[in-house]
């Protein structure tokens, strides 16, 4: 029971007693009976009861769905009073004034807002959503309704249907998922928005107790109604504010997610629209604009109600004339809609912009080792500041436009009023400009200041928010990996299978398959090997069994689960023992003979701290050979049924990738009751698989046992005889190309073999001499990685000493970390961040713009302080005549009229300056950091995440672009507006205030900043597209599923207090 409730309680009593009272006099009863009294007065008691039961917290229930945690939050288990202004909050923001917050001193995230609550619900109603939208599909490819065309040269009719595929939006799905919160937040915006007019007509009672001789008491009681009343707003305002927050940051969590397991799953041609800088931008910045307007979305509707009652009570006070303020409104709104059209253009266009920066950025990162070889930074920065340079213009477009558009709005209050005090008093010489009537209008006025100034403010969010919308509807409606395209029969004899398949990457290439006519039927338990010359369609094939490629027709069936070694490791950032595990439970006798069979004991010896030494970035701190063989470690550990095996010996030595196919690989390995399909260049293992498929162009030309292939003398001998031809070596490999070699002569004779050669030579001179780029030297990997493997002999090291020497100034010291968790400032801002944010803007600009807005806030006191010496002089009388002279009341209005030109000429100098001094600093800034990262020493990347200094370029850098300039200048704003107030206050509200300040920055600093610190959703991102496939295959190692709703969790756990 509310205490609303017990007042109508309270007000039923009395109406009931004035009833009975009304009865009783009729039937002439002199009083009510007593038992009526008593039992209503106990009834009362039993609700005043029940309302102060509220405010004792509730006994935490013995048993719950959601897991325990170690930090809860205190909100679940808080009072009601508690909730309801925010005291649950203190004790954090007690510690960090009194030491600086570290991150295990945050509390957990309340249940319902964890990423493992939100995003199935959100999930739910998007796979709604798109079901729908897929509904269209089918008929863009059906005959009926479609235009039909013939093409000569080939003959065929193509069908075009004018129906096109619906692209879903998100819009829907985050209605369904959290409208709930948002309406309950909106019925308290509108219990605000009333309770903002009490004010004025409790104004007006006051201004009546104060002109006539009501009692005393009455005026007492107006000002505590005040009082109450504004507090009642504040409290219900924040509220407000902290349901639409929560609902920002569960949209921002859904949509996080949500574009990460899109880019997850898309297909090939998707992949080639959408650049890696664009989907980080999706998550940083388009998902923080959905955001940013979540707490102000509600003004859509809050605005012009406000504005609608404002004119209402004004009519009240001036009648028709408040219908010339109504005009003034008008005649801005569509100024303001042609504005919004074109910022909307430009924010198109620098989305578009910023996607190439942060892309050229990505790739920059990606090739620094390469950039600062050749020096070619100077060349790159360029290229990056050109890009930059067309960003900034088109910000400099927009922020002129926003700026007119503030313009317009923070004079419209004022014009409003202006014109409609001077109807009033034009229209007819007997409308006096009384107290009652400025002030309350003038409270009215002010009232209509708010939703008016919003509105710049909003048409940008709203420009913004759709622009994002479209953004990532556009991403989220891309074609995904069809499911279809490879089943998953359980029934099937044999583990793989394709029948008379054809594929391709590109599905409008689909006259142009990769791979065609694949027949394969593969054994339980076979080691097949999968050999062809470079460019024949090897690593494609095991793409199509593991879905990634479109298949145009056939069947495609495996039977069990997969694992799969790719030609590039896949390395996290994670100690060696993790990147082995790779989520699952250590098994140590498991885990002891991969390490063995690997052959990875030995560089855990070398390493500092064993398996537990952290790995780098992308496997920064390991050779080449060292990175396949934890690839191939993780993949055994995880004991799947079926195991692609893309070339995972070419970057080892000759003796390690022996020892290797001997013990994990070959017959006799722990993989030799596993499904293996090994794709080599290696021909010495060939004798020892059970059958060998040959591709060529596409096409299995020959398929057989090593003998039958020797037998029939084709491809397979070709491609035996060109390998021969390739090899120049002397190591201990030679014995068994002897070997085969001899067998060849057997089979084919030594003439015969001696022309297939000077063919395959001829040809290998031929394609050096077309090329001669380094990707024709890979297809002749044989010779180099033979002489690396002499040269790592040589060095003395047993496995990799040549790499190792050269990768040992990175390997961490035992008990430290490579890369370092990025720190966190505490206390308070430092004055020096102030600074040189200041003198990038530029002094003069940054004391310009505040004293500009301190003028204009002189102007507006002026006509306030004007407006109530005009409405005191109306009301002087002789002999009770009020005296109404037309050129007093025309100087009054013109004076009033320039103080109005004065803040319009000011503010607008105001916003220019700001303007010019915010893109000054962006652009600055930009340049300071990208210079310094260019700078940097190659070790500095080595311990750096490329997703940390891309969230640099991204998202902080769009903060710099826009979200400081509106914020400076509300803040501004708000400071000049204030001024006059805290001149008036008192030393303890002062005090207070300070006090207030001090505790709540310095633990709001440490909030901000370790939310970009702990683990961004961003920096990991940019760690998985290598590994996709990998995160796709994995079942209970779910990436989306498991790490990124983790990492999630610490990110908006942080992000919440703030």
């Amino acid at each position: 029971m509310t205490m609303p409730e017990s007042y109508n309680i309270v007000q039923l009593k009395q109406y009931h007693s004035i009833w009975y009272l009304k009865g009783a006099a009729e039937h002439h009863i002199t009083r009510e009976p007593t038992y009526l009294f008593v039992s209503y007065m106990i009834y009362y008691s039993l609700v005043i009861s029940m309302f102060l039961l509220n405010f004792i917290v509730d006994a935490e229930p013995k048993y719950s769905e959601y897991p325990l945690v170690e930090r809860p939050c205190p909100e679940q288990n808080s009072s009601f009073p508690s909730r309801l202004v925010f005291a649950w909050f203190d004790s954090l923001a007690w510690k960090g004034f009194k030491k600086p917050l570290e991150s295990t001193d945050l509390w957990s995230m309340n249940p319902e807002d964890t990423a493992s609550e939100i995003v199935p619900k959100f999930g739910r109603h998007w796979s709604k959503t798109s079901k729908k939208g897929d509904k269209l599909i089918w008929s863009y490819f059906s005959v009926q309704n479609a235009k039909a065309s013939f093409r000569k040269s080939s003959g065929q009719v193509d069908f075009d249907n004018d129906r096109r595929k619906k692209v879903s939006s998100i819009l829907p799905a985050l209605c369904k998922a959290f409208g709930a919160t948002f309406l309950f937040g909106a019925v308290l915006k509108l219990i605000q928005d009333i309770m903002t007019f009490i004010s004025p007509q409790l104004l007006k009672l006051l201004i009546r107790f104060v002109s006539g001789g009501e009692p005393l008491w009455k005026g007492y009681f107006y000002a505590i109604l005040l009082l109450i009343t504004a507090t009642l707003q504040t409290l219900v305002l924040s509220q407000y504010f902290h349901r639409m927050f929560l609902v920002g940051l569960r949209i921002r969590t859904a949509l996080i997610t949500a574009i990460y397991r899109k880019a997850m799953r898309m297909s090939n041609s998707a992949r080639k629209e959408s650049t890696l800088g664009e989907i980080v931008n999706l998550m940083s910045v388009d998902a923080q604009r959905f955001m940013d307007l979540t707490a102000y979305i509600n003004m859509i509707w809050s605005a012009p109600l406000q504005i609608i009652l404002a004119l209402s009570f004004l009519w009240e006070k001036l009648g028709p004339a408040v219908l010339a303020g109504l005009a003034v409104m008008i005649v801005l709104i569509p100024i303001n809609a042609l504005i919004a059209n074109k910022v909307k253009t430009l924010q198109i266009r620098q989305m578009k912009d910023k996607d190439e920066r942060v892309k050229l950025m990505n790739e920059v990162l990606n090739g620094i080792k390469v950039l600062k070889l050749y020096a070619w930074e100077p060349s790159f920065e360029e290229q990056i500041l050109h890009i930059r340079r067309k960003e900034i213009q088109v910000l400099k477009e927009a922020a002129y436009l926003n700026a007119g558009t503030s313009f317009i709005w923070s004079c419209a209050p004022f014009l409003v009023s202006l014109v409609s005090f001077a109807t009033y008093v034009l229209i007819d010489k007997n409308n006096v400009l009384d107290s009652e009537t400025a002030f309350v209008s003038l409270s009215l006025f002010n009232i209509l200041r708010f939703p008016l100034s919003m509105l710049p403010m909003m048409i940008g969010n709203i420009v913004q928010a759709y622009v994002s919308i479209k953004r990532i509807n556009n991403f989220m409606n891309t074609e995904e990996l069809d499911p279809n395209n490879v089943h998953h029969d359980q029934s099937e004899v044999h583990p793989l299978i394709i029948e008379n398949g054809s594929f391709t990457w590109d599905i409008e290439n689909s006259d142009k398959p990769i791979l065609k006519n694949i027949n394969m039927s593969i054994e339980q338990g076979q080691l097949v090997a999968v050999v062809g010359s470079v460019g024949s369609g090897k690593s494609s094939l095991i793409s199509a069994f593991l879905g990634e490629m479109e298949k145009l027709n056939g069947r495609v069936n495996t039977k069990g689960s997969i694992a799969y070694v790719s030609q590039q490791a896949w390395i996290q950032n994670a100690t060696l023992q993790d990147n082995v595990l790779f989520g699952k439970p250590l098994n140590k006798a498991l885990y002891n003979r991969v390490i063995d069979a690997c052959m990875l004991g030995p560089d855990l010896q070398m390493l500092p701290a064993g398996d537990q030494t952290e790995i780098g970035e992308k496997g920064i701190n390991l050779s080449g050979g060292q990175k396949q063989r934890v690839a191939l470690a993780r993949a055994v550990y995880n004991e799947s049924d079926i195991y692609f095996l893309d070339d995972p010996l070419s970057a080892v030595d000759a003796h390690v990738g022996k020892h290797i196919f001997e013990n994990v690989v070959g017959p006799s390995g722990l993989l030799k009751k596993k499904t293996r399909v090994h794709i080599t260049h290696d021909i010495v293992y060939l004798p020892e698989v059970d059958n060998i498929f040959v591709l060529k162009d596409g096409e299995i030309t020959e398929s057989g046992t090593y003998k039958q292939l020797m037998d029939k003398r084709g491809a397979f001998a070709e491609f035996l005889m060109q390998h021969l031809q390739e090899v120049h070596t002397d190591d201990g490999s030679d014995a068994d190309l002897h070997e085969i070699k001899q067998q060849l002569e057997s089979k084919m004779g030594t003439q015969e073999i001696q022309e297939k050669l000077t063919r395959a030579r001829s040809r290998i001179s031929e394609s050096q001499s077309e090329s001669g780029s380094i990707t024709d030297r890979r297809s002749l990997n044989g010779s180099l990685k033979r002489q690396y493997s002499t040269e790592s002999q040589q060095s003395g090291n047993y496995i990799t000493g040549n790499s190792i020497k050269e990768k040992s100034p990175l390997q961490p010291k035992t008990g430290e970390k490579l890369i370092e968790v990025e720190k966190a400032e505490t206390g308070s801002v430092k004055w020096k961040v102030y600074s040189h944010y200041l003198k990038s803007i530029g002094w003069f600009l940054s004391i310009s713009t505040i004293v500009m807005n301190a003028v204009f806030q002189s102007f507006s006191i002026g006509s306030n302080i004007w407006l109530s010496a005009w409405s005191n002089d109306n009301m002087t009388s002789v002999d009770g005549t009020v005296v109404n002279d037309e050129a007093r009341r025309d100087m009054y209005l013109g004076v009033y009229g320039a103080l109005g030109l004065g803040q319009a000429t000011f503010v607008m100098l105001a916003q220019l300056a700001l303007v010019i001094g915010c893109l000054r600093s962006s652009k600055m800034l930009h340049s300071e950091l990208l210079f310094a990262i260019l700078r940097s020493p190659v070790g500095f990347f080595d311990t750096t995440p490329s997703g940390r200094i891309l969230n640099r370029f991204g998202k902080d850098i769009d903060i710099i672009d826009n979200v400081l300039p509106p914020n400076i200048r509300a803040w501004l704003f708000c400071l000049a507006s204030l001024s006059p107030i805290i001149v008036g206050l008192t030393v303890l509200g002062m005090a207070f205030f300070a006090a207030k300040g001090m505790v709540i920055a310095s633990t709001c600093l440490f909030q901000k900043t370790v939310r970009h610190v702990l683990h961004n959703p961003m920096s990991f991102f940019d760690q998985t597209p290598t590994g996709r496939i990998l995160s796709r295959l994995g079942k209970d190692t779910d990436v989306v599923d498991n790490i990124l709703p983790a990492i999630l969790h610490s990110w908006i756990s942080c992000l919440f207090r703030v």
